[in-house]
C-alpha cells in the first residue's frame, strides 16, 4: 500500500511539473511571437509606406542627373521635396506614433560605394562621422544588393537599441539600366517592454554583428548571454535557458529580415517565479501524499485482509489510468499540431481563392467595359470612313454635319462608358434631377448610330436586318440623354446578334396611362424562360466568349435609376420584346434645343494652357482662339511658372497628371504669386478626387476630360463674372 501511494505521488509530482512546465513554456513563447508579430507589423508598415515612395524618388529624373553629374548639393536639395511625408529630420519620441512609417536620416551613396555627404542639407540629426561609418560595410556591398533591400546598423556607442537603426536601400539605376547609386533611408528602433503573466520584467533586444544590444543589463549578463547566443544561434529561431545574476531566464530567439548583415531579436524571461511555483505545487503535492499515506496505512490494517484484492485491482487500475492519461494528453498534443497546421493551409487556400476572384472579376469589367467602348467607337469609325472615302458627300453640306453630329454624339457617349458601369448596382435616387428630353429624337439617334453595325456589318456577311421605327407618340421624359442614348443602343445590338440569320427590329414609341413607353421587338431566336429570368443579372451571358454580361444589367441599372420599368416578354423561335415605362417630364419649355449654347465672354482675356500632351494643347487653344482670347501654352509646371513670373494672365488652364511637378502643386504656387487668379484643373483621373467631390484647395474649377466648347465656355463665363 505504501508503495502504491509513493509511486503514485511520484508520478503526479512529475506530471504535474512536465505540465506546468509545457504551459509555461507555451505561454512565454505565446508572448514572445505576439512581441515579434508588433515588431515585424512595424517593418512592415514601413515597408508598405515607403517602399513604393523610395522606388519613385529612385527614378525621379532630377535625383538621377545630379547622381550622374555627381552635383551632391542638388542632389539633396531636390532630394529634401521627393521625400516630404517620409522624412522627419527630428528624432521621434519613444511614444511617437508616426515613428513607423517616418525616416530619422537619409543619404545618397555613389556607384563606387561611397557615401555622399549631406554638408549644410538638413538630412537627419545625425552625427555624419559615426554615419559613414557604420554605412561603409552597407555601401560595399551596393552592386550585390537588389532593388531594395532591409538591414540594421548601428550608429553611436553604447548597448541600448536606441543606438540601432533600420534602413532601407533602394538602388537607383541610369536611363540605360546602369547603377548610379542608391538612396538610404534610416529609422530608429524602439524595443517596447512588458512584463509576463506573473507581473516579472520582460526585457528585450536585438543581436547585431556579435553584440547584443540591450538595455538594463549588467556587464557579465551581457557577456554570458553573448557566448550563449553566438553558440546557440544555429537556425532561424529557438530558445534556451541562461542563468544570470538576477535568475535563471529562458531566451527566446528569432531571424530578422536583413538582407545585409543577420539580425535577431531576442527576448528574455524570468522563470524564477516559475520555479517557486513549481516547487510550491511540488510539496504540495508531497504532502497530500503523506496524507494519503497515513490515512491508507491505517486502513490497510484493518482492512489488509479482506480488501487486499480489491485494492489490487484499484491500484492496476490507477497505473492504467495515468498510462491512458498520458497518451491522452500526448494525442491531444498531436491533434493541436495537426489542425493548427490545417487552419494555417486553410487561410493560404482562402487569400489564393479571393485573390483569384478578384482577378475574375476585374479581367470581366476590364471586358465589358472593351465591350461598351466597341459599341461607341463602331458608329465612330463607320461614318469616319464614309466621309473619308466618298468625297462626293463632303460637297453636301448638309449629310456632311449630320455624320459629324453622329461623331460628335458617339463620341461623347464613349466620355461617359466608365462612369455609367456603375448603372447596374447603383440604387434609383428619388432625388436626383435631369434635364428635358425628346425620347423619340433619342430612338432617332441610337437608329442612326447603330446603322453601321445592323446594314454595314450584317450585309458583309450576306444577310439582311430591317429597322423600323413607329411613333404613335412623341414623349417628353425628364433624364440623362446620353444614358438613355446607351439603354437604346445595347437594346438594338443585342436584337441584331440574336438574329443570326437576318429579320426584323421594330422600335415603337407611344404614351400609356400617362407614361412614356418604348418597345424594342425581333424577330430573332428568343429566350427559354430560365434565360429570361436570368438575362438581366450582371456577368450573365449566353454568348459565350463573345459576351460580358453587362450589357442588360447596365440598361436595368440606368432604367431603375431613371424611376422607370423594364419588363421582357420573349419565347423560343417567336423573338424578344423589351418594354421600357418612364415617366413624363411635368413641364416641357416651349423651345428647346438638344444642346446648351453657351454665350461668349464678353472680353478677350489672356489664358495660360499647361499641359505635357501636345494634342491636348492643341485642342484647348483652338477652343479658346475660336472666342478670341490670347493662348501661351507650357508643357510642365517649371515651364507654366517661369511664363506666369515674365507675363500677366487672367485665366490658368492645366492639366493634373504632369510629370516631375503635377497640375495641384503648380496651382499652389501659382496661387501664392497671384492668389486671385482663376485656375481651372483638368482631369481624366476623376475616380482619385476626393469620394464626396471635394476640389484641392489651390484650385477654383475641376472639369473631367475630354472637355467640350460649350462645357468650357459656360466654365470661363462663370469664373469671370465671379472674379
Amino acid at each position: 500500500m505504501m508503495l502504491i501511494v509513493l509511486t503514485i505521488t511520484g508520478a503526479t509530482v512529475y506530471i504535474a511539473e512536465n505540465n506546468l512546465r509545457a504551459n509555461q513554456q507555451r505561454l512565454l513563447n505565446g508572448q514572445f511571437q505576439n512581441q515579434l508579430r508588433s515588431f515585424l507589423a512595424v517593418q512592415d508598415l514601413r515597408s508598405s509606406a515607403v517602399a513604393e515612395k523610395c522606388r519613385d524618388v529612385s527614378r525621379s529624373v532630377r535625383l538621377r542627373a545630379a547622381l550622374e553629374e555627381k552635383d551632391v548639393d542638388d542632389l539633396y536639395r531636390n532630394a529634401l521635396i521627393e521625400l516630404q511625408g517620409v522624412f522627419n529630420p527630428n528624432e521621434p519620441a519613444a511614444n511617437d506614433a508616426q515613428q513607423s512609417v517616418r525616416a530619422s536620416f537619409f543619404r545618397f551613396v555613389d556607384v563606387d560605394g561611397a557615401v555622399l555627404p549631406a554638408g549644410d542639407h538638413p538630412a537627419g540629426n545625425v552625427d555624419p562621422h559615426s554615419l559613414e561609418q557604420a554605412l561603409a560595410p552597407v555601401a560595399f556591398e551596393l552592386r550585390d544588393i537588389a532593388e531594395q533591400n532591409v538591414a540594421f546598423i548601428a550608429i553611436g556607442r553604447g548597448n541600448d537599441p536606441a543606438a540601432l537603426r533600420q534602413i532601407v536601400l533602394t538602388k537607383v539605376c541610369g536611363w540605360n539600366g546602369n547603377g548610379l547609386g542608391a538612396l538610404i533611408l534610416g529609422f530608429p528602433i524602439k524595443q517596447a517592454r512588458g512584463a509576463d503573466s506573473r507581473g516579472a520584467e520582460i526585457k528585450s533586444g536585438i543581436w547585431l554583428n556579435r553584440q547584443f544590444y540591450i538595455a538594463d543589463l549588467s556587464a557579465a549578463d551581457r557577456h554570458l548571454i553573448a557566448q550563449r547566443i553566438q553558440a546557440g544561434l544555429t537556425q532561424a529561431a529557438g530558445n534556451f535557458i541562461v542563468d544570470l545574476e538576477s535568475g535563471p531566464h529562458l531566451l527566446f530567439y528569432k531571424a530578422l529580415s536583413s538582407q545585409v548583415a543577420p539580425a535577431y531579436d531576442v527576448c528574455l524571461y524570468p522563470l524564477t517565479a516559475s520555479l517557486r511555483e513549481a516547487r510550491t505545487l511540488r510539496w504540495k503535492i508531497i504532502a497530500f501524499g503523506v496524507v494519503v499515506l497515513l490515512c491508507g496505512f491505517g486502513v490497510s490494517l484493518f482492512f489488509a485482509k479482506k480488501l487486499s484484492k480489491p485494492v489490487d485491482q484499484i491500484v492496476a487500475t490507477s497505473a492504467e489510468n495515468v498510462t491512458r492519461r498520458k497518451q491522452a494528453e500526448k494525442d491531444l498534443r498531436e491533434v493541436n499540431r495537426e489542425l493548427e497546421k490545417a487552419l494555417v493551409e486553410l487561410k493560404a487556400t482562402q487569400q489564393q481563392v479571393i485573390q483569384q476572384e478578384r482577378l475574375s472579376a476585374l479581367g470581366q469589367m476590364a471586358a465589358g467595359i472593351a465591350h461598351d467602348f466597341n459599341n461607341t467607337l463602331m458608329p465612330i469609325l463607320g461614318f469616319a470612313d464614309v466621309l473619308l472615302q466618298n468625297d462626293a458627300m463632303l460637297d453636301d453640306k448638309a449629310e456632311t454635319r449630320r455624320c459629324l453630329e453622329m461623331l460628335r454624339t458617339s463620341a461623347k457617349d464613349a466620355s461617359s462608358v466608365v462612369s455609367r458601369l456603375r448603372e447596374f448596382y447603383r440604387p434609383a435616387d428619388s432625388d436626383e434631377e435631369f434635364p428635358i428630353v425628346d425620347l423619340a429624337k433619342l430612338v432617332q439617334q441610337a437608329v442612326a448610330l447603330t446603322e453601321p453595325k445592323w446594314r454595314g456589318l450584317t450585309q458583309a456577311r450576306g444577310i439582311t436586318v430591317d429597322v423600323q421605327t413607329n411613333f404613335k407618340a412623341y414623349p417628353i421624359v425628364a433624364g440623362d440623354e446620353s444614358a438613355l442614348r446607351e439603354v437604346l443602343t445595347n437594346l438594338l445590338f443585342n436584337a441584331v446578334d440574336a438574329m443570326p440569320q437576318g429579320g426584323r427590329v421594330s422600335v415603337e414609341t407611344s404614351i400609356e396611362n400617362e407614361r412614356a413607353v418604348v418597345r424594342v421587338a425581333d424577330t430573332g431566336t428568343g429566350m427559354t424562360e430560365t434565360v429570361r429570368r436570368r438575362c438581366l443579372e450582371p456577368f450573365f451571358s449566353t454568348k459565350g466568349e463573345h459576351g460580358t454580361g453587362l450589357g442588360l444589367s447596365m440598361v436595368y441599372g440606368i432604367v431603375e435609376r431613371h424611376r422607370g420599368q423594364l419588363e421582357i416578354k420573349s419565347a423560343i423561335g417567336k423573338g424578344t420584346t423589351f418594354i421600357i415605362r418612364l415617366p413624363l417630364a411635368q413641364e416641357v419649355p416651349a423651345a428647346q434645343s438638344n444642346r446648351e449654347v453657351a454665350a461668349k465672354s464678353n472680353s478677350a482675356l489672356n489664358v495660360l494652357v499647361v499641359d505635357d500632351e501636345a494634342r491636348s494643347r492643341e485642342v484647348l487653344m483652338a477652343y479658346l482662339q475660336t472666342d478670341n482670347h490670347s493662348v501661351a501654352t507650357a508643357s510642365s509646371g517649371r515651364e507654366a511658372l517661369e511664363k506666369f513670373r515674365l507675363r500677366h494672365f487672367d485665366l490658368v488652364l492645366m492639366d493634373r497628371a504632369m510629370p516631375e511637378m503635377n497640375g495641384e502643386q503648380t496651382a499652389r504656387f501659382i496661387k501664392q504669386v497671384n492668389k486671385n487668379i482663376p485656375v481651372i484643373l483638368l482631369t481624366g483621373f476623376s475616380g482619385q478626387i476626393d469620394a464626396d467631390g471635394a476640389k484641392p484647395a489651390a484650385v477654383d474649377v475641376v472639369l473631367n476630360k475630354p472637355i467640350t466648347l460649350d462645357a468650357l465656355r459656360h466654365t470661363i463665363r462663370k469664373l469671370v463674372r465671379a472674379t
